[in-house]
């Protein structure tokens, strides 16, 4: 059986759910505990993704508005681990971690264009997926839903703009 591996120093929280490990570092820790699980042998990215709690049905409320998570994976381990930074929506800023793991490029330009969230030390934080003109951050829960007129479908004619409670 591997051995199993430490979570970084300075974690606020750790777990297992549904077999997978976890731990929780504070925003300001994310570069020093990222480099430090690199050298414990998380030597794979996998991704980054965001979670908006903005209406999370949760008994047990987030700490904050928005949730980073890292999935990382020890290839000759063979053991994966998620590493969570929640970011207040009052300032929502990250340091970027490009530079440790090169593919966290891409996805921190994906979450800066979706959420809004702001990686600082970036080499290069500009939309990737909405055009450079787009106003707001469209996979934040408050963004506002709309329609567009859809000239085949058989409602075409009344779907010309958001419903008044969205």
């Amino acid at each position: 059986m591997s051995e199993v591996q430490k979570v970084p120093s300075g974690a606020v929280a750790e777990g297992v759910v549904a077999g997978a490990r976890w731990a929780t570092v504070p925003r300001e820790r994310i570069r020093e505990a990222l480099q430090e699980l690199k050298a414990q042998g998380y030597q794979s990215y996998v991704f980054m993704s965001c979670v908006d709690h903005l209406a999370t049905p949760v008994v047990e409320k987030p700490p904050e508005r928005f949730e980073l998570i890292y999935q990382l994976r020890d290839m000759e381990r063979r053991q994966d681990l998620r590493l969570r930074v929640f970011v207040p929506e009052s300032d929502s800023r990250v340091p970027s971690a490009h530079d440790v793991y090169a593919p966290a490029n891409w996805d921190e330009r994906e979450t800066w264009d979706m959420f809004g969230i702001a990686f600082e030390g970036h080499p290069d934080l500009t939309r990737i997926l909405m055009p450079e003109d787009w106003l707001g951050h469209p996979l934040r829960r408050d963004f506002p839903v709309g329609g567009e007129t859809v000239d085949f479908s058989d409602d075409h004619e009344i779907w010309q703009t958001a419903p008044p409670d969205a």
